[in-house]
């Protein structure tokens, strides 16, 4: 059902993307692996980042060897292509883990769909790479000063009738830049402006003229690095334009970040699951007054606030995770779903914290670092404030089409009632002369 026109005739169906049956067992059978891992290593790898700040070789090692980080990429390059229905219960397995580890899955299965945007010669270069060796694709768009939409002052100055570009500018909070082997780098056309004048480019680590700055270690997702890269007269070539020239908007939006907006929006559903289940463990346990505090009627209507939270916002992620299988447009519903996500992780958080009571606040407890992470979510891929202005937006210029075609059709309706009359005049006037 749209969501634009929920009140349109004839819209109630059935329709459900295609899938192999065989393709759903295979999901079946890396979620149990998921599932597995999680019990049996992530919490060690946590441990770790947790000490040291920083991601083990091990650990990057230990989710290529799993094949996490193929899940969602074409099955001609190597990958399972796993349709967004199929990953996101996976995905939302591996959220139950420590940030960074989410993270890591995450970029290798969303970022590579900017790459799936560009030519045949770049998708064949870089997507068995990612597969068989593990390549990992930075994105930088966002910048400081800026935003990340067409106020962008990276710019891109064609040189040699458009054989190559020059780069200026500055990116940051570009998560894995140094990790990564190929970034995706979104510029602005010197002297144009507009969606238009964004074009993406596909530049391999080590470019002369792009430099990379580590920033300092966030909140949360310890281990997970971010950078700010500094372009000074980076040259490019015509072959590293990624799309077209003027659709690095396209790119951008509809080719990357949609979908992951939803991918973050149910890595928010893992993680503030987790957070319930260590709550709900957890208030069985805690005695007052010689009763388990889950006994009380407080505690009980906060944990069911919790889950309904977490199921209402699964199932806007299922929901979108449909539509963009069947090839719709997803830009309303994964604004609509991110919103909410941020909205949910962080009640369900504040909640766990809040049930644990003082104990929560160490840094032993196993709440304590999932309130760190789950303000991550609330980042990537926009706040909760870009996500309703595309919601806005989106259901203003609706709003705005409808006016138009009732208006056109009133109009059309009375361009016929009048020549109706004017008919019926006509043979009233023949049947007195006759």
């Amino acid at each position: 059902m749209s969501i634009l026109n929920a009140s349109d005739e004839n819209i109630i169906s059935l329709r459900q993307p295609e899938v192999d049956p065989a393709l759903v067992q295979r999901a079946n059978e890396i979620r149990n692996r998921v599932i597995q891992f999680r019990n049996e290593e992530a919490g060690d790898f946590a441990a770790e980042l947790e000490r040291t700040g920083k991601i083990p070789d091990a650990l990057w090692n230990r989710i290529r060897e799993l094949g996490f980080h193929k899940l969602t990429l074409p099955t001609w390059a190597g990958g399972e292509g796993l349709p967004l229905m199929l990953y996101f219960p996976i995905l939302e397995e591996v959220a139950h883990c420590h940030g960074t580890i989410r993270m890591i899955v995450h970029a290798y299965n969303s970022i590579w769909r900017t790459v799936g945007q560009g030519s045949d010669s770049q998708q064949k270069e870089w997507l068995p790479r990612m597969v068989n060796e593990g390549a990992l694709v930075a994105f930088a768009l966002t910048e400081p000063g800026n935003g990340t939409g067409i106020d962008l002052r990276t710019t891109a100055t064609p040189q040699a009738q458009g054989a190559k570009y020059v780069l200026n500018g500055v990116k940051h909070l570009i998560t894995f830049a140094e990790e990564a082997s190929v970034l995706a780098v979104v510029a602005k056309m010197e002297g144009e402006a507009g969606r238009g004048a964004l074009t993406a480019f596909l530049i391999p680590q080590g470019r002369a003229g792009m430099n990379l700055t580590p920033m300092p270690h966030m909140m949360g997702d310890k281990g997970c690095s971010h950078a700010v890269i500094t372009f000074e007269n980076c040259e490019v070539s015509a072959d590293e334009v990624l799309g077209e020239v003027g659709e690095g908007f396209g790119v951008a939006v509809h080719g990357f970040l949609d979908q992951s907006r939803a991918c973050i929006a149910q890595s928010a559903v893992g993680l503030a699951q987790e957070a319930l289940d260590r709550t709900l463990e957890f208030v069985q346990k805690r005695v007052t007054f010689g009763k388990p505090i889950a006994s009380r009627q407080a505690v009980q209507m906060r944990i069911a606030d919790m889950q309904i939270a977490i199921q209402a916002t699964r199932l806007l992620c299922q929901d979108v995770a449909r539509k963009f299988d069947m090839g719709a447009d997803i830009s309303l519903e994964a604004s609509i779903a991110k919103a909410n996500a941020i909205q949910m992780v962080g009640d369900v958080t504040d909640s766990a914290l809040a049930l644990f009571g003082g104990m929560g606040y160490a840094m032993t407890s196993p709440v304590e670092r999932l309130y760190r992470d789950a303000r991550s979510l609330w980042f990537e891929e926009g706040t909760t404030e870009t996500q309703k202005q595309t919601i806005a937006m989106e259901l203003l210029a609706n709003a705005r089409e409808r006016g138009r075609a009732g208006a056109t059709a009133g109009r059309g309706a009375g361009a016929a009632g009048a020549a109706g009359a004017a008919g019926a005049a006509g043979a009233a006037s023949d049947g007195v002369r006759g």
